[in-house]
């Protein structure tokens, strides 16, 4: 009978020790009272996974996993490419840059930082590019470029601080109505935003392709004028983010050419070895020329909207419908997917979903959006 009290006896300190260490292992995660549960189990999985970026990896079991989750102090996860940065820059509201595309104003600077770039039709058949940036320390980005009313959504999709020189009249009356924390470099904040590249300024018909910003000179506008700095509280990240990369069984999408106009037809071509999708544009590299190197990202959208020219615009200006749904295409590690689309309000973003209906989850990286005509034309290779 004394030798089954003694099992007993071990038993039940064997159950209350692993009670312990549960609640301690919760404490870890809970006490600050900066994560939430989801975020805790997040970080969890997170450990010791070689198939996520930007998550640290030793394979020496615990000790390594411990070394791992102390590498990880003072991190959080970046809203807008699903990985680790830090903590006092991902509770920091990113900036949307508007950035010139056309032919005659590239290269462009500083546009490889970007965490997200939205691409759509501006004017005539040029598209113009959006830009969000979240951790970034570039010393030259633009070419900048004057903003389009539907451009402002794109901000407002990630509560960003909105960054041009010069407006058009539906965008000066958006920025107005929906109460926009907005830089415009056209106005008293042109010198200590902006400057002219002399070089380009003094080559001919360069003049309105050499306005640039950089992060400092944001950061410092933006100071200037007060703008709220943390993210909003009600705050929800447009993306969900895969735990672990994935591969899906779509279509085959290892060269994506999406085609805007007659002269604006970019290409993504897929690097196997990298598993991101390089740009290209005008039959060329798309090269960033602050570091030199080729735009790649992990990620593309294309959304499908009804877009049309502005009846009576003497500079051609189009619209959009971006408050409806509509269908789409996910695009990742070679293959494409058919999604959905929707959006409620300029205040709530897009909320993505499979074909099946479910929440669309996507890899973690950086992301090209496409804004799409309906009735537009893509090729997948």
């Amino acid at each position: 009978m004394g030798h089954v009290k003694k099992v007993l006896l071990v038993l039940l300190l064997f159950t209350l020790l692993l009670g312990i260490m549960g609640c301690k292992q919760e404490e870890f995660f809970y006490d600050s009272g900066e994560k939430t549960k989801i975020e805790a189990e997040n970080n969890i999985a997170l450990i010791g996974s070689e198939n996520v970026e930007g998550v640290p990896t030793n394979g020496d079991g615990e000790e390594g996993a411990e070394k791992e989750i102390e590498s990880l102090a003072g991190k959080e996860i970046n809203s807008l490419t699903g990985l680790w940065i830090d903590e006092e820059i991902a509770i920091r509201r990113p900036v949307a840059v508007v950035i010139n595309n056309i032919k005659k104003a590239l290269p462009q600077s500083g546009i490889s930082q970007a965490d997200i770039i939205y691409e759509t039709l501006a004017e005539g058949e040029i598209t113009r590019l959006i830009a969000l940036f979240k951790e970034f320390d570039a010393e030259k980005i633009g070419p900048l470029r004057s903003a389009r009313h539907y451009f402002i959504d794109f901000a407002l999709n990630h509560d960003a601080v909105f960054v041009h020189h010069g407006v058009s009249p539906l965008a000066a009356s958006a920025i107005k109505n929906l109460k926009l924390a907005n830089l415009n470099s056209l106005s008293h904040l042109e010198q200590a935003l902006s400057w002219r590249d002399s070089t380009r300024k003094r080559q001919r018909g360069m003049f309105e392709h050499s306005l640039y910003t950089n992060a400092r000179r944001i950061l410092k506008a933006w100071d200037a004028v007060g703008y709220r700095i943390k993210l909003k509280e009600t705050y929800s990240p447009m993306f969900v983010f895969s735990k672990e990369e994935w591969f899906p069984t779509g279509t085959k999408a290892e060269k994506v050419t999406i085609r805007f106009s007659k002269e604006y037809i970019p290409e993504f071509h897929f690097d196997s070895v990298t598993n991101l999708y390089l740009r290209y544009q005008f039959g060329k590299p798309h090269i960033d020329e602050y570091n030199g190197k080729q735009l790649a990202v992990k990620n593309i959208f294309i959304l499908y909207t009804d877009i049309w020219e502005i009846r009576g615009d003497e500079a051609f200006r189009r619209d959009m419908n971006l408050i409806t749904s509509g269908a789409g295409k996910y695009i990742t590690n070679g293959k494409a997917i058919p999604i959905t689309w929707s959006r409620k309000s300029h205040h709530s973003p897009y909320i993505f979903k499979d074909i099946d209906g479910r929440i669309l989850e996507i890899n973690r990286g950086k992301t090209w959006i496409c804004v799409f005509p309906r009735n537009g034309e893509i090729e997948l290779q």
